[in-house]
């Protein structure tokens, strides 16, 4: 699968009441892709820790002026939820939202024609307009790296390098991963990512791993979701930003 780069010119006036748009992606399907019957998938947004984002009194509007872009860096997760998240971020009122995710991305290790999260986000640093605060960066990025290092220590730097691009004023959402049948080695990736992320400051951290394993969300290789799982990675991610900018 190729690197999916998508970019849009200008954000939009944020409103309150766009966020009660975002009820409309609540799934009521019973069925998944691959056959298996599902149970409602769940709702994410503001008002708990990622919050419902289904139109209730808890829904707050965000500062307008907070943000001016979202920058993301993926893998093959976040290529395929890239339109969930393009029209999630576009009923909070981002319209300038560049994706960069690529298949078995690695968080420290470019090989061939796919760079690294390190060297992606040196890329895309080097071609920011604007002040650093007033982008938002999002890195999905660790499920590929799950299993490949020694400990939490040996993970610790690799995250930091994809980190140390990033300008210290910009604020981060990391998003932790899950894997079914890794459930060891998944919990030292998100260990490390939670430690880097808390003494970095200005960050937090996107829970995917709270909500890939509800039923309906996962394909049956318990890692990549299904199509409609890609729109709960979406709110996942939204749903993180909105209640980060919110304070």
């Amino acid at each position: 699968m190729k690197s999916t780069t998508t970019s849009t010119p200008h954000r939009v006036a944020l409103l309150g009441l766009g966020l009660l748009a975002l009820a409309a992606c609540t799934s009521t399907s019973s069925e998944a892709t691959d056959g298996v019957v599902q149970s409602p998938l769940p709702t994410i947004g503001l008002g708990s820790d990622i919050g419902q984002l289904s139109g209730g009194a808890d829904v707050r509007a965000i500062d307008a002026d907070a943000v001016e872009s979202i920058l993301i860096i993926g893998d093959s997760i976040t290529v395929g939820a890239t339109t969930a998240l393009e029209e999630q971020f576009q009923q909070l009122g981002f319209s300038d939202v560049r994706i960069v995710a690529q298949q078995d991305k690695r968080i420290g290790l470019t090989f061939g024609d796919n760079p690294s999260g390190a060297d992606t986000a040196t890329f895309l640093a080097n071609d920011m307009d604007g002040r650093p605060a007033e982008q938002l960066w999002v890195v999905a990025l660790g499920t590929n790296d799950i299993g490949q290092y020694k400990d939490v220590s040996d993970i610790i730097p690799v995250v930091e390098s994809a980190l140390a691009p990033i300008p210290d004023d910009a604020p981060v959402v990391w998003v932790n991963t899950y894997f079914e049948d890794r459930p060891s080695d998944t919990a030292e990736m998100n260990a490390a990512i939670e430690q880097v992320i808390a003494e970095r400051g200005n960050a937090t951290i996107g829970p995917w791993n709270v909500y890939a394993p509800a039923d309906g969300v996962l394909r049956s290789d318990g890692v990549h979701p299904n199509a409609e799982g890609a729109v709960v990675f979406a709110r996942v991610v939204t749903g993180t930003v909105a209640n980060f900018l919110q304070g």
